[in-house]
């Protein structure tokens, strides 16, 4: 629910609780207020008829009733009340409110009725609440339209600000524009937006700047080393010398590659691959395929392929780096005469291995240096990696393994 919703939902909830509660109200002081000014009429009525009594004179008027009362046990006082008489012009019921008041006038005791007709509470109900239900709903639309309109005119900056937040990155050249308000609060929350994403970006750019420098840096020495032991094995030495060296350098093979893929991964989680070309995809598999054909024969591996076309839109070094690597895993993890199958087909690329189960939990494949401790030539990045490009791409990746299957799907964008 947004902000604008949610502030006119509680208006309209507030408003009507209130008009409910003062429409009881008012409906209960009317009736009181109405009530006693009747019993009043009433009293002023039946006081001047018994001063008439004792005057001697003789009252007759419509609605004026007088008994004389030969039992002396009536009681004396007031009595209240409803009553419903027929009206002969109306042909119908109405209802009329009375006073019944018996007082001693000399040695006689007399009973005077006096009645006033009124328009019913039923029907002063039914009037009083039409009245009021028609100025609620007026004062409460008004009031929500006023509300809402005026919120969304304030809000107004709000909501283009946070668009506007939403998509900055802090990999962009540009800084964040933000709509000014009249708002002290906004104006506020506009500075603190800008002193943030300007701190931001200028820590993203630190950080980006030594990643690259400290891989640039780290790669140099590597490469020395790497050209010192090629250099020392073409030497004469001992077969030992030989064995270390040889370590030596697998070590540094290792640390080459693991450097390069966590540079990737920053890369990566920096978006620094804005670039998108149209790709043929089934092309570029085809062609790792027939690469790595020769490695894959070298295990005896039987590999069943499905490539039906399929274009899509990527960066060209992010689609070589997803196929090198999952061929490089299925290569690596499948064992000796066993199979690899790979399709392409319906926007969709799945590629199945045989294999031994996982020694760790299925949910953990795709993180960071997650491996077969047997293997310790993996640097455990290249999975993590096929998941950041995945994400940057938004497709779907998934893995599963079933009946010594370990297959993973990715589900592509397709350009038509």
């Amino acid at each position: 629910m947004t902000l604008l919703h949610k502030t006119t939902r509680d208006y309209l909830i507030a408003s009507v609780s209130i008009l409910i509660f003062t429409g009881f109200t008012l409906f209960v002081i009317l009736q009181k207020a109405v009530s006693d000014e009747m019993n009043e009429q009433l009293e002023l009525q039946a006081d001047q008829i018994f001063e008439s009594i004792r005057l001697g004179n003789h009252v007759n008027a419509p609605l004026i009733k007088i008994d004389k009362v030969t039992d002396n046990n009536t009681s004396l006082g007031l009595v209240f009340g409803d009553s419903m008489v027929y009206d002969r012009v109306q042909k119908e019921m109405e209802e009329y409110h009375y006073l019944k008041e018996t007082q001693v006038i000399g040695d006689s005791r007399y009973h005077v009725t006096v009645m006033s007709s009124h328009i019913g509470w039923d029907n002063y109900y039914l009037t009083i609440f039409f009245i009021f239900l028609l100025t609620a709903i007026l004062l409460t639309l008004s009031g929500i339209l006023i509300n809402y309109y005026s919120n969304k005119k304030i809000l107004k900056p709000f909501f283009e600000n946070l668009k506007n937040v939403q998509a900055f990155s802090v990999s962009s050249p540009h800084s964040l524009q933000l709509h000014d308000s009249a708002i002290t609060e906004f104006k506020e929350l506009n500075f603190t937006l800008k002193d943030l994403t300007e701190r931001s970006k200028k820590e993203y750019l630190a950080l980006r700047e030594f990643t690259e420098n400290a891989s640039h840096e780290i790669q140099i020495p590597l490469s020395i080393i790497q050209s010192k032991l090629d250099r020392m094995s073409q030497l004469e030495i001992t077969e030992q010398m030989a064995g270390y060296i040889t370590q030596a350098k697998s070590g540094v093979n290792r640390l080459s590659k693991m450097n390069k893929s966590l540079l990737l991964l920053a890369k990566l989680d920096n978006q620094l691959f804005t670039e998108q070309h149209e790709i043929v995809f089934n092309d570029v598999l085809d062609s790792h395929l027939r690469n790595m054909e020769d490695l894959f024969l070298a295990k005896n591996i039987n590999l069943i392929e499905t490539l039906n076309k399929t274009i899509i839109h990527s960066h060209q070094y992010l689609i070589d780096i997803l196929i090198s690597n999952f061929l490089s895993n299925a290569l690596k993890y499948t064992s000796t005469n066993g199979t690899v199958k790979i399709s392409l087909k319906n926007n969709i690329l799945m590629i199945s291995n045989t294999g031994s189960p996982l020694d760790f939990p299925e949910e953990y494949i795709f993180d960071r240096f997650t491996k077969n401790p047997e293997n310790t030539s993996s640097t455990g990045l290249g999975l993590a990696i096929i998941k950041e490009i995945c994400v940057l791409n938004h497709w779907t990746l998934t893995y599963d393994f079933q009946n010594g299957w370990h297959t993973f799907i990715i589900v592509l964008k397709q350009i038509n």
